[in-house]
């Protein structure tokens, strides 16, 4: 069923609540064609102009959930650093044609290129049921694998990110193929660093743990501490330990508490070129 309007489908999702919600169906696409899966009732939803918006006050950068990751591409045009490191990373630009956030946070996965850049940006959610609205904390949102706490009757309308923006930014994805393949291991990070101290850190994590993740210890070994080689090796080590990797076919478990402990390193020294290059 394609319906006509928001109000429309989230009736329809009240009165079916066991229906597929399908926007650019590059996830569930590849059940139907690889594994031959089929549902009772798929309901598409990406013609649906109120979830296709983008627009922005002082205060947050709202993104309607079933516009295609092209297309916030095209009108951020680098406006956030975090999403500007992270789209070109994300697939194919076939599948970003099609391919949404909110299908991506929907899913539930905890191998998703865009949670790791959302948590670090302290993104909410918007979910939307015939009954009305409620916003949540991405941070929140993940309660297992491949579970939510997005109810049947609901959808997510938005994705809503506060600003300003953290000044420095970054994302890391480790997969066996630069471009085209999912992560192993994916990491962001959102700092605020003034007079040399840290003040304030955000770090999403994905691909070690059941779900999506913020590093909230490695945060608070950041938070209020200077910005050196010390604090950062400090932090490496807790960085290291967070989540709990597996080891699949993709990469060993140790592999990934790896990657998270260089992920750090590898930020400060960018920062400190960075520095070094605007001083001179």
């Amino acid at each position: 069923m394609r319906p006509a309007s928001l109000d429309e489908a989230l009736r329809l999702l009240r009165d079916e609540p066991d229906a597929l919600l399908v926007a650019g169906s590059t996830d569930w696409g590849v059940e139907v064609n690889i594994r031959g899966r089929r549902a009772p009732l798929v309901i598409a939803i990406e013609q649906l102009d109120e979830l296709r918006s983008l627009h922005h006050t002082d205060d947050v950068l709202e993104i309607g959930a079933a516009l295609p990751l092209s297309d916030i591409e095209k009108h951020l045009d680098g406006a956030v650093p975090l999403l500007a490191q992270l789209l070109p990373q994300f697939a194919s630009r076939l599948i970003r044609n099609r391919a949404t956030l909110g299908g991506n946070l929907g899913t539930g996965s905890p191998i998703g290129d865009s949670p790791p850049a959302l948590l670090a940006l302290g993104a909410k959610l918007v979910l939307a049921s015939a009954e009305g609205e409620r916003e949540v904390e991405l941070s929140e949102y993940f309660t297992g694998y491949r579970q939510t706490i997005r109810r049947p009757d609901e959808l997510i309308r938005a994705v809503r990110i506060p600003l300003p923006l953290a000044p420095i930014t970054a994302f890391q994805k480790i997969a066996k193929r630069r471009f085209d393949d999912i992560s192993s291991v994916a990491i962001a990070f959102a700092l605020d660093i003034q007079d040399g101290i840290v003040t304030a850190a955000k770090i999403g994590l994905g691909g070690v743990a059941a779900t999506p993740l913020r590093a909230h210890a490695t945060e608070a070994a950041l938070i209020g501490r200077p910005w050196n080689v010390a604090t950062v090796r400090a932090a490496s080590e807790i960085l290291g330990s967070e989540g709990t990797p597996m080891s699949d076919h993709r990469a060993s478990a140790d592999y990934r508490s790896l990657m998270l402990n260089t992920a750090l390193l590898k930020l400060y020294s960018s920062t400190v070129i960075s520095w070094k290059e605007v001083s001179a």
